[in-house]
Parts: C-alpha cells; structure tokens; sequence
C-alpha cells in the first residue's frame, strides 16, 4: 500500500491551504493522509492506509458525495518530517490532514496546519486541540482512565504498578490510569522509548508483593514487552492488565499463543457484536484475509467523519464540528466541545484468536 507521495501529488487539485468552502459539487474532495510507513509504526501505517483506501472503495471514490483525492505521505516517525510533509499537502491543495499515528508527529503537524483542518485518526497526546482539530481515536487520559476504573473495581487496595515506554504517550496513559484508579499504592516503572531496551532488568523492579500490572506499548515495542513478559515468567507471576496497543492485532500476530488469556483494555474489538462491525470486519477479511486491528477502525472512522462533513458543503472545519454523533463498528461515536471522542471502552480478553469483550466501561 506504500505509495510514494510525490507520485501523487499530481492528482490533487491546486489551490490554498486553509479551510476553504467545498463549493463545486464536482470539485475534489483533497485529503492529506500522513502516515507512518517506516520506522516502529510501519506496520500500523499500512492499516492506515488501507483502512483508508477500503472506505473509499466502499463508497466509490466519493467523499460527501464528491469525487475524492488521497495522498499518503510518510512521516517516518519523525515530527520533523510530519511537519515538512504537512506543508507540502497544504500548498499541494489539501482540504483536511488526517492519519498521525505518533503524538510527537501529530503535535507537530497540527502546529503546521494552520487553517487546515486535521482529523486525527490515532494519536492521543492530551496537549492536541484547537478550533481545527478533530480527533477520532482517544485522548492518554480517558485511555488509561477507562482501564483504571475497571482496575479499581477488582485490585482496589493492591499494590499496582505501572509500566510503559518513557514518551508523552505512554506517560500521559499511565496517568490517566493512576486517576481512574483513585487512592492506592501505585509504582511506575518507565523504559527507553524508540530501541529495543533489554526489558529484563526493568521488569525485575515489579515488587514481588504486586498483583497487577498495567502496561502501555505500541508497534514494535508492543511485541517485545508481550514477548518478554512471557519468557521471564511474569505471567505466572502477576496479573497483566494491557492497554488497547499491547493488545492490538498487529501485536497479537505477532506474538501469537504468547497473548493467550490477555485482558485489556480499548475503544473496540473485532468481535464487538453489532451490524456496522460486523460489515466492517468482514469487508477488511475480504481485502486481507485477517481482522482489522484498531487502527484499521479509527483510521475508517476519521474517514467517515470526513464524509460525513463534506456532505454538509460550505466551510470543511465548521461542517466537522457540526457533525455531532457518529454511530459505526465500535457504537456510539460523539465528539465533545473540545472535539475529543465520548465513547463506550471495552474490557477484552485474549481467547483463541479473538480478543472477547468480558465488560463494557461506559463514559464517566
């Protein structure tokens, strides 16, 4: 699915960066996907992106009922480069930037865009706003928020501690966590973000008197926490309560029975019962012969919300605040006034290849 973006930039129509009125029915709908398609991330990136090119697929090469343009261009995991690209996709003619799988990316990308809208289909460091910023995916906060509720409902008054990959992701998730937990004794253990540490000796700071462990990691670094945990012995040892990216599909085929029995928590599954996921699930089988991971699904829902706004003509940013309540695969989807997601969190569990939902967390 990797496309390299200059080879495309000459389907995009010329025109001014900011959010300008979708006026010509005609007239292309421009989207800017930035995605990483190199770098820790790549894997979640080729989600993206085909998640992306299935929703159009579906929908004819129609946003709004207009003829659509995407562009892909790769970020690399490299804020930096998240921006040079963002500049580019302004002045190619985009209308709206969406993909941003990395915070540290999205960050930097929206700083670019200006007057160009974003729709964030991933990233969810709790710092990104702004009049033109939507966001589909999550914020840190309600993502380690959500598991510390259900924490505090079965390990209230246990020592718990919390592991994650030492960036604003993984910090900002850990505290959402220790506020949904409330008052107990909580230790944080924190791992260099970007390498592949030797977890080992990070995972043997765990108190032998703890009964659960929440951790978050992503990509690459998703697979080798699961991987050492379970060759170190820790799953015979404490309870692990994951976060949505531990347990994600690109992790769990990685990984394989290693996963077996994982309880996490997250936004959707594939096995959410409902008939927008079950047609969703079976048209990503049908392209790729496996399920969708989360990022496939909020990476379709931020092309939805899209849609669903270029079907409103007039000015791009004021029709995607407008949009309101977006039902799909995962249930009812609403944007709040800072335009972040309100939504149902699941508790899942590992169980021969499907990530079960044991327990619904609705929004507090």
């Amino acid at each position: 699915m990797r496309v390299a973006v200059l080879g495309l930039v000459a389907l995009m129509v010329a025109g001014c960066g900011g959010s300008v009125p979708l006026a010509a029915e005609d007239e292309p709908v421009r989207v800017g996907a930035i995605i990483s398609q190199t770098g820790v991330y790549a894997t979640l990136g080729d989600d993206m992106e085909t998640a992306m090119r299935l929703y159009l697929d579906d929908h004819h090469g129609l946003l709004g009922g207009r003829p659509a343009r995407l562009v892909v261009a790769d970020d690399a995991g490299s804020p930096e480069i998240g921006a040079e690209q963002a500049r580019k996709l302004i002045d190619g003619g985009a209308d709206v930037l969406t993909g941003l799988l990395a915070s540290p990316v999205a960050v930097s990308v929206v700083k670019e865009a200006a007057g160009t809208p974003v729709v964030i289909a991933n990233a969810g460091a709790d710092q990104l706003g702004g009049p033109g910023v939507f966001r589909v995916s999550y914020t840190n906060r309600a993502h380690g928020y959500a598991a510390g509720r259900y924490a505090a409902e079965h390990y209230a008054g246990k020592d718990v501690v919390l592991m994650a990959s030492d960036y604003s992701a993984g910090a900002e998730t850990l505290t959402g966590f220790a506020e949904g937990y409330g008052a107990g004794p909580l230790k944080r253990i924190l791992t260099p973000f970007g390498g592949q540490a030797d977890l080992e000796p990070y995972l043997a700071r765990i108190p032998r008197e703890a009964r659960l462990l929440y951790a978050f990691y992503a990509g690459g670094e998703a697979v080798a926490f699961v991987k050492a945990f379970k060759r170190f012995g820790y799953d015979a040892r404490i309870k692990l309560l994951a976060c949505q990216n531990l347990a994600d599909e690109d992790v769990l085929r990685a990984v394989g029975r290693d996963a077996e029995g994982m309880v996490s928590v997250g936004l959707w599954s594939p096995a959410l019962q409902n008939p927008a996921n079950a047609a969703f699930v079976a048209g990503w089988r049908a392209r790729t012969g496996r399920n969708p991971s989360a990022v496939a699904l909020q990476s379709w829902d931020a092309m939805r919300l899209i849609d669903r706004a270029a079907a409103a003509g007039g000015d791009l940013t004021k029709a995607l605040a407008g949009v309101g309540e977006l039902d799909g695969p995962r249930g009812s989807l609403r944007l709040d006034a800072a335009h972040n997601p309100v939504q149902n969190w699941y508790v899942r569990e590992y169980q021969n290849g499907v990530n079960r939902i044991i327990a619904t967390i609705s929004p507090s």
